[in-house]
């Protein structure tokens, strides 16, 4: 089963509950990098580990101006500033995290929205295809300056460590249903370094000692939104049909079928496949993104990696017909985001899909 538009037609009017998400608010300007925790001082956000975020803002006439800084040159996303955390190291296993507490809990079984921006900083040697955020009912600071060895709630994982948008401001975008009372964000990378993929970037001059072994983003427009209103109940997207598809509107498809247990596209799923491939050849601006996802059954690590490896073989049959893969974004989301919450059969069928967002 694939459903047509990532994100579902849900109303995201509801108040951000981040704190200080894009990063405006200071208790006073920047001078340079944090050497310790104690010197990253901004309004809701903290450290979580003795690895010290940063902040950058055009208020700034030393190091961490906007948009010229020890890490880089980057206008903010929006407005004058932007925080900046270490999210590789390749001489060590060390992280960096951005850490706050929302402005209330949150509500058992609601569904909510997480999106935020990241770029690779300009003078960062390496990037990475992932980044990741946790909601939790509670995380106190961490000793050490290594990754955290928690799952996180959501996690962005793309095809590569390098695509044509590193470098620019990339959107992170999910949904997830809570437990209640989750109360604390935190945005970092918490896999491995044998789970991350890293790319060197062989030709960029490495202009700051810091980065020369190093994947450093800046974060910004961190968002964390209710997608109910009270009485609201979650509906599964709408089948598609003949009609024209809109942009940013839910659909499913619903003859998408993998062999059991597998990412393997069964010939019954070309016809409907076949549909997306005329609409994209009709509409060549067009792009595609592609997110797997899982039942609750199993092991989420291995349902994650399940869910983007169906994602993959949805964009390998639509290469196989013509469109070009740079048209095209895989993202893999396990179980972290069903459409209904239940464990009855029917409600995990409806949770097994793969997600095609057009967008241009």
């Amino acid at each position: 089963m694939v459903t047509l538009l990532g994100m579902l037609a849900y109303s995201a009017s509801g108040q951000n509950l981040v704190p200080n998400g894009d990063f405006e608010m200071y208790t006073s300007c920047p001078g340079s990098f944090s050497r310790n925790p104690t010197e990253f001082r901004l309004p809701s956000w903290r450290a979580l580990t003795s690895g010290s975020p940063d902040y950058f803002n055009a208020c700034s006439e030393g190091e961490a101006a906007v948009p010229y800084n020890w890490a880089g040159v980057s206008d903010a996303y929006q407005g004058r500033g932007y925080a900046g955390i270490y999210t590789f190291l390749s001489l060590k296993e060390y992280r960096e995290y951005l850490h706050c507490k929302l402005t209330e809990p949150l509500v058992r079984d609601s569904l909510y929205r997480i999106e935020f921006r990241y770029k690779l900083s300009s003078y960062s040697k390496y990037s990475i295809d992932r980044i990741a955020v946790l909601v939790s009912d509670s995380l106190a600071t961490v000793s050490g300056d290594g990754r955290l060895k928690i799952s996180p709630t959501l996690a962005f994982v793309k095809d590569s460590a390098l695509t044509p948008e590193t470098g620019s401001w990339e959107e992170a975008v999910g949904e997830f249903r809570a437990a209640g009372g989750e109360q604390f964000l935190t945005i970092g990378n918490f896999d491995k370094d044998s789970e991350t993929k890293r790319y060197y970037i062989r030709f960029r001059p490495a202009q700051e000692p810091m980065l020369a072994d190093a994947a450093y983003y800046y974060i910004d427009d961190v968002r964390l939104l209710p997608l109910f209103q009270d009485g609201d109940k979650t509906e599964p997207p709408t089948v598609l049909t003949d009609a024209e598809p809109r942009l940013n509107t839910a659909y499913v498809l619903n003859n998408i079928q993998f062999a059991f247990n597998s990412h393997e596209l069964l010939p019954g799923s070309y016809s409907e496949l076949n549909y997306v491939v005329r609409h994209m050849r009709r509409n060549p601006r067009l792009k595609l993104r592609l997110s797997g996802h899982t039942d609750d059954v199993g092991d989420p690590s291995y349902n994650m990696e399940l869910s983007l490896r169906r994602a993959r073989s949805v964009a390998a049959y639509l290469v196989t017909q013509g469109i070009d893969v740079n048209r095209i974004v895989t993202r893999g989301y396990g179980e972290t985001m069903p459409v209904v919450s239940g464990a009855s059969a029917e409600d995990r069928r409806l949770n097994r899909r793969v997600e095609i967002e057009f967008f241009m």
